[in-house]
């Protein structure tokens, strides 16, 4: 048995056919037949049903279809892995979550610099919550996070770093025909009660939401959500109001929005959060992530 004929089954599960498979592979359609029926006798299983209407995997096959791409995965693995390994310097993996909708200024860094200063490197970026965050970081995951947190003291990160990158204020977003908009003081509790609230899958979100009802009693909450575009068109189309960051309307791969109306609740709960880095004092950096860090810090605090 050997890659190549376990190849040549995965290929064939996903054609079924052999004379479609045979052109996949550049080889003969003989050639993958005989490969095929050295695999089945080694493996004392008939893993595909011949017929003139095509070749079908059979219930064996089913079953062991599975490992035969996990064994092609792992092997694909281990090859990426040994050319990194064997060339660290051409070749690095960056990985960096950050907290929602602030996506703009981690991709503006790559591309501008993708194709010189960052040419060898593979940059994985996606969104996560805050929890996901910090285990991810702790579990040396990840390189680094970007979070908001209101407490550089709050237990969850003791045993991590928290480099601050620059201060923001909490809100409440609406759309510019929400009656809010209209009023000529600082809002009330009356006033929240009177609102439909949209809420990003955020712990300190959620927090401060709690605390409000607290105070106030239930307030309807009829969306949580990720994306920016979900939560901009919840609050437009639906006349929601959501928390969000001061700076997160510039941050925000969405253009529409940095179009919301912020409106200032500092008053009512505690607003100041600081944006910054999360990493591992036990994870070390690379040179080219410390590079890609600085050059996204700069951008933010452009921005701030």
């Amino acid at each position: 048995m050997n890659f190549e004929q376990l190849l040549y089954a995965e290929v064939l599960a996903q054609h079924n056919s052999m004379q479609k498979a045979a052109d996949v592979l550049h080889i003969s359609k003989s050639g993958l037949s005989i490969a095929i029926s050295q695999l089945e006798s080694e493996l004392e299983v008939n893993l595909f049903d011949k017929s003139t209407t095509g070749t079908q995997l059979t219930s064996e096959g089913r079953q062991l279809l599975s490992s035969i791409s996990a064994i092609l995965r792992y092997k694909n693995n281990l090859e990426a892995t040994a050319t990194i390994v064997a060339n660290p310097q051409k070749y690095q993996k960056i990985a960096i979550h950050y907290m929602n909708t602030m996506l703009k200024p981690f991709i503006n860094v790559f591309i501008e610099n993708g194709s010189n200063k960052f040419a060898n490197v593979q940059f994985d970026i996606s969104c996560h919550e805050f929890e996901s965050i910090v285990r991810r970081v702790n579990n040396q995951e990840i390189d680094a996070g970007f979070i908001a947190i209101n407490n550089t003291q709050d237990s969850s990160i003791k045993s991590l770093e928290f480099t601050p990158v620059c201060d923001s204020k909490l809100v409440l977003l609406c759309a510019s025909n929400n009656s809010l908009t209209t009023l000529r003081r600082p809002i009330t509790l009356e006033d929240l009660k009177e609102q439909r609230f949209s809420i990003f899958n955020d712990k300190f979100h959620d927090e401060i939401f709690e605390r409000l009802q607290f105070q106030c009693g239930p307030l309807s909450l009829i969306l949580r959500v990720d994306d920016a575009w979900a939560m901009e068109q919840s609050i437009n189309r639906l006349n929601t109001v959501c928390f969000g960051r001061t700076l997160q309307g510039n941050l925000s791969s969405s253009t529409d929005f940095s179009n919301l109306i912020p409106i200032d609740i500092g008053h009512i709960i505690d607003d100041n959060f600081k944006l910054g880095w999360l990493t591992n004092p036990n994870h070390m950096l690379s040179s080219q992530a410390k590079a890609l860090l600085d050059e996204i810090t700069k951008e933010i605090k452009r921005d701030a």
